[in-house]
This record gives structure tokens, C-alpha cells and sequence, in this order.
């Protein structure tokens, strides 16, 4: 405290009192703090929405990859492996973009290695579909369905874990930014009420005494 008393004796030197100007210097503190934590939760809900958003599309890749991963085995030809293998790619690619933004959420970490890692289960069961086309029996086509409808089950509950994650902080980070905005906004309020009583004050301290008296009254 008599750090910062002396920091701001040039200022009560000149009539200014040392309260008023102390808790302007802490509105400062306060207000930088504030400031830096509403962009940083602000960070926080942009990157969730992305999320959101990359979790969507990795949801939609994933039906379209069990959909023609179905077809394929239940009766392959060359234009179902030719939209199955377009539809690996571009579920790979929405895997590994969720995977990219979702470095800092190491709870999501596991359930995308998962998913990661069932992709060369599907290419088994339909490079063998397709490789045993003439010689497939009933008995080995039901295997096969039952094999893919397995691993399309862990998937979907995977990608249902990944959503949940997600939707479990969708909002907090923007409701708290609400609420520091409005304690920022009221510390702005209360600042600008002190600096005007500080004007005030100084005001009534340079005015003559004969005006002073009916300002009192």
C-alpha cells in the first residue's frame, strides 16, 4: 500500500485524493483481466462451433461410408467399389480435420483414434466381398454383413461419444463471456461515475469560496 501511495503522491500533490485514484488503478487491472479473459472464452466457443460443425460432416461421411460399404457387400460390382473408395477418401479426410482441431480436447482424442483405427476393418470386409464375388455363398455373405454391421455399430457410438463431448461445453463459454462482459460493463459504469466525481471535485476546489457556498447548499 505505501508502494502505491507513493506512486500517487504526484497526483494527491496536486489536490486529487489518493482513494479515488487508487480504485481507477485497480478498475484498470480489473478491466485489462476481463478483456483478456472474454477473447480467450470467446476462442473457446468459435472452436467449438467448428467442432460442431467438423463433427457434422464426419457424421454425414460416416453414413454414406456404411451405406455404400452395404451395397458393396451384398452385391459387389466395379461402381459400388468405385463410390465406396471415393466415399474412404473423403471420410478420411473429414477424420483428420476433426483430428486437427481437436488437439487441445484430449477427450476427444480417444474415440477419433478409434475411429481411426476401425477404417481398415471396412476395407477388409468389402476388398474380400469383392475378391470372392463369384464363389460367395449365402452363409459368407451374411458373415460379412454381420462383420460390417458390427463395425458400423462402434463407429456410431463412437461418433455419438465424439457429439455428446462436444454438446457437453457448447454454451458455457459463451455464457460466461455474457456474464464478464456485463460485470466489464458495469465496472465501465462505476468508472465513469468516479472520473466524473473526481472532475467534480476538482472543479469545486478551483472555484472561490463565495461560489462554493450556494454549490454546498
Amino acid at each position: 500500500m505505501s508502494g502505491l501511495t507513493s506512486v500517487l503522491s504526484p497526483f494527491t500533490r496536486h489536490g486529487l485524493p489518493t482513494l479515488p485514484l487508487l480504485l481507477l488503478l485497480v478498475y484498470a487491472v480489473a478491466s485489462a483481466t476481463l478483456g483478456g479473459s472474454i477473447r480467450h472464452l470467446e476462442n473457446q466457443a468459435r472452436q467449438t462451433i467448428e467442432l460442431r460443425y467438423a463433427a457434422s460432416t464426419l457424421e454425414k461421411d460416416l453414413v454414406s461410408l456404411t451405406r455404400d460399404a452395404q451395397a458393396m457387400v451384398s452385391a459387389p460390382s466395379p461402381l459400388r467399389m468405385q463410390a465406396l473408395l471415393i466415399n474412404l477418401e473423403e471420410y478420411a479426410n473429414a477424420l483428420d480435420a476433426m483430428s486437427a482441431l481437436s488437439v487441445r480436447r484430449s477427450e476427444l482424442q480417444a474415440p477419433l483414434n478409434a475411429l481411426e483405427d476401425a477404417l481398415p476393418g471396412i476395407r477388409s470386409v468389402v476388398l474380400q466381398a469383392a475378391r470372392l464375388d463369384a464363389d460367395r455363398t449365402d452363409a459368407l455373405v451374411q458373415e460379412q454383413a454381420r462383420a460390417l454391421t458390427r463395425i458400423d455399430g462402434e463407429m456410431n457410438a463412437l461418433v455419438s461419444d465424439i457429439d455428446n463431448q462436444i454438446s457437453a461445453s457448447t454454451g458455457v463459454s459463451g455464457v460466461l463471456a455474457d456474464r464478464l462482459r456485463l460485470l466489464n460493463w458495469i465496472l465501465n459504469i462505476l468508472a465513469m461515475g468516479l472520473v466524473a466525481a473526481l472532475i467534480f471535485g476538482a472543479l469545486r476546489q478551483g472555484l472561490p469560496q463565495s461560489v462554493k457556498a450556494p454549490l454546498a447548499d
